[in-house]
């Protein structure tokens, strides 16, 4: 049981009745009735006929509208008090979460005492309209927060409508290069097939040349030799390597076989001996017996393009070095010079990307370029690198290392 002094201190921490007198607040105190609630069960419930105010004395509540959680109130918080002011239904439940001890104080006690002291009325409205200002003012925060949140909706709207647009002229574009890139391979195909035609017939001649044994002396024969060797080069590349779809593929397949690498590049060391010899370049070769699972095509070219770019700068009476080794880090091919050859920085340049002529001004310009990018292409294709190092007053030097055996998938 609560005595009525401890009944009258729970009234006089309740704001509504913070204006009351201590004998009005004692006659309310003497009204007040006890009522009991175990953890879980049902106080009032929203739609509930409202006759009476609720005071926490002891415990826990929760005030709810189905699953969703207004407040949870504790001891000497008070609820239910909009029956003082009239009989409407409850506006939402309320659940004990503990059990709970309520002093409660009905309509028509209240409305009996309350006649003769209005004091009771006004402190009663006081605090309503002080709830009902507070309520006001966070209506409109949240009316600034919906125009504000809509303001970014239609922001978002917008966005997402350039970027819709966007996307539309991006796959417009990607359809049109698909076209274009189409239309290039088709004309490529045409153009390989036009040059293969007559080197055919060069390969066809030079290997009739070199079948029959007279009026075809020694040097003739050496050079039948290297036209028939550099047209089998070509044939070979146009077949595997200068297909664009090949070349700038990011997917393909790479061919590989066993090769014996000291015998292709000295095979290709005598296709150039006469120009070495013509120059007077001094070559040095140190050329080990290396072996390695590589693409026929692509090494032939990288050693070929390499060969001919150092033969064409080198001066006359100069040195060329070249060097193939195996080691730890694979395999090692070196190329020197003592001219001032090609600068890193253009080197770089070449290697990064295919130099293509756009402008007119560009036409008439040399494309040596090419060559470069192609060593440089087919080297990473092989998952090696191409290193370059020059000096004005030392030459130019180029090292590819490459693997024994390559990944075939890229």
């Amino acid at each position: 049981m609560i005595t009525l002094k401890e009944k009258y201190a729970f009234l006089g921490s309740v704001p509504i009745f913070s204006e009351t007198g201590e004998e009005v607040l004692l006659e309310l105190a003497s009204v007040l009735k006890e009522k009991k609630v175990l953890k879980g069960s049902a106080i009032m419930r929203k739609g509930d006929d409202a006759d009476a105010v609720f005071i926490i004395a002891s415990g826990k509540v929760r005030v709810h509208d189905g699953n969703h959680v207004l407040a949870r109130l504790n001891a000497g918080e008070v609820f239910g008090e909009y029956a003082l002011i009239d009989k409407h239904t409850r506006s939402a439940s309320v659940t004990a979460e503990e059990n709970c001890l309520l002093l409660t104080l009905g309509y028509d006690d209240f409305y009996r005492i309350a006649a003769g002291n209005p004091n009771i009325l006004r402190g009663v409205l006081k605090e309503l309209v002080g709830r009902m200002r507070e309520m006001n003012e966070l209506e409109e925060k949240l009316s600034k927060s919906f125009l504000k949140i809509r303001r970014q909706k239609e922001l978002i709207e917008k966005q997402s409508e350039n970027i819709s647009r966007q996307k539309d002229q991006l796959e417009q574009q990607n359809f049109d290069l698909t076209k274009l890139n189409e239309e290039k391979n088709h004309l490529i195909s045409m153009v390989i097939h036009q040059i293969k035609n007559p080197l055919t017939s060069s390969l066809c001649m030079a290997e009739m040349l070199l079948s029959r044994e007279t009026n075809v002396d020694e040097t003739e024969k050496e050079g039948l030799s290297i036209i028939r060797n550099s047209v089998k080069r070509i044939n070979n590349l146009l077949n595997e390597i200068l297909d664009l779809n090949t070349i700038e593929s990011k997917v393909y397949e790479l061919k590989t076989e066993s090769l014996d690498l000291h015998i292709i590049l000295d095979e290709l060391i005598e296709n150039y001996r006469y120009f070495i010899e013509q120059k007077g370049i001094t070559l040095e070769a140190q050329i080990m017996q290396v072996k390695g699972r590589l693409n026929r095509v692509y090494i032939t070219q990288i050693f070929d393009n390499l060969l001919s770019n150092t033969v064409k700068y080198t001066g006359e009476n100069s040195t060329i070095a070249i060097k193939l080794q195996k080691g730890n880090n694979g395999i090692t091919f070196i190329i020197e010079d003592e001219g001032p050859g090609i600068s890193v920085e253009k080197a770089e340049v070449h290697f990064n990307q295919y130099r293509r002529q756009l402008a007119m001004n560009e036409q008439d310009k040399s494309t040596d370029g090419l060559g470069l990018a192609i060593v440089h292409k087919y080297t990473t294709a092989m998952d090696g690198e191409v290193k370059i190092d020059c000096n004005p007053d030392e030459g130019t030097r180029f090292t590819v290392i490459l693997p024994s055996s390559p990944n075939t998938k890229h």
